[in-house]
């Protein structure tokens, strides 16, 4: 969700300012302090918790995945291909059974 800053009420009640800083108390200083503000502003450090990190990693990994599991696919294709794969038929028409039913009552 964007946030307008035009059309913010609290944005619109800010007094403009050209340079200064807004105290505290709601009166603009001069530009004068503000590099005293920009080294205030480079002292200031944020850390994250390891578990941030962590979720971090395995959304990056996440992204960079293709949505398929490359290891149980190659082993299927060894399957197929030495003929030791073996369908498992009641299994089948079970599952196709299920979905059957899910759709009809989805229509019902």
């Amino acid at each position: 969700m964007a946030i307008d800053m035009l059309s913010d009420r609290a944005m619109k009640t800010m007094p403009e300012t050209t340079g200064g800083i807004l105290s505290p108390k709601g009166d603009v200083k001069a530009a004068a302090s503000s590099s005293a503000a920009s080294q205030t502003a480079r002292a200031d450090a944020v850390e994250f918790t390891a578990e941030a990190k962590t979720l971090s990693r395995a959304t990056q990994k996440a992204r960079a995945a293709d949505g398929m599991d490359h290891e149980k696919i190659d082993a299927l294709r060894q399957a197929l291909a030495d003929g030791s794969y073996s369908v498992n038929y009641q299994s089948v028409a079970n599952k196709l059974v299920d979905t059957e039913d899910a759709i009809s009552s989805i229509f019902a």
